[in-house]
């Protein structure tokens, strides 16, 4: 249940990828505005959206950015008309805040659904997202920072010229957080009708814990 849709899913290894020189300033604050929103928070959509205000984002309305909405239907709809899920619900936050002199955007949301046999204790599933926006980028960002942050290296990549993406796996920091995607999109990719947008995204989502359970500790 992915706001960047299945496009931004697709993991492929074998690919010549771009050769990056040290990261940038913009590539640096990039990552570590989406590591201030994104981390202190993620078990909770509350304290999601809380970790967001803290780090200066400001609450802004999904028609914020033409690509915002157009993404946000299409994530929806995917989600609420999902033939496979039970008792679907989906809730988003938007926000917006400049990082280094351009405009970006930020989606908290929280998705919930049920698979299978309703009385299965797994039921029902709910997932925690944080997505970072720039539908201005020209080029991809560095992945090391994203490496940093997340304490181990990219696990798969892709790059052609509909889309550069890296993908790591599961920090053993952040319990309960799954794989971490850093994906640009270029405009005229094939890829813009599919998701809603072009320009960088940095995502992952967490799985929310059961109401009263205890702090998830650290897979390291």
């Amino acid at each position: 249940m992915r706001l960047a849709t299945a496009a931004l899913g697709v993991i492929a290894a074998g690919h010549d990828l771009p050769a990056f020189a040290m990261p940038s300033a913009y590539d640096r604050a990039f990552v570590a505005e989406f590591e201030q929103a994104c981390v202190p928070g993620r078990l909770g959509y509350e304290t999601s959206r809380q970790a967001a205000s803290a780090a200066g984002w400001r609450e802004v309305g999904q028609d914020a950015h033409p690509e915002l909405d157009a993404m946000m239907q299409i994530a929806e709809r995917a989600i609420l008309e999902d033939d496979e899920l039970d008792d679907p619900t989906f809730d988003a936050t938007f926000y917006g805040k400049d990082i280094e002199g351009r405009s970006h955007f930020l989606v908290v949301s929280r998705s919930s659904f049920v698979i299978g046999d309703p009385d299965d204790p797994l039921n029902p599933w709910a997932y925690i997202g944080c997505y970072l926006y720039d539908f201005d980028a020209t080029q991809p960002v560095d992945p090391a920072p994203v490496s940093d942050m997340v304490g181990k290296p990219i696990s798969h990549s892709i790059s052609d010229e509909t889309i550069t993406t890296h993908v790591w796996g599961p920090p053993c920091p952040m319990p309960r957080t799954g794989d971490t995607y850093l994906s640009y999109i270029p405009d005229g990719s094939p890829l813009v009708a599919r998701t809603g947008f072009s320009g960088q995204v940095l995502k992952f989502e967490t799985s929310e814990p059961d109401p009263g359970a205890p702090e998830p500790e650290p897979y390291c």
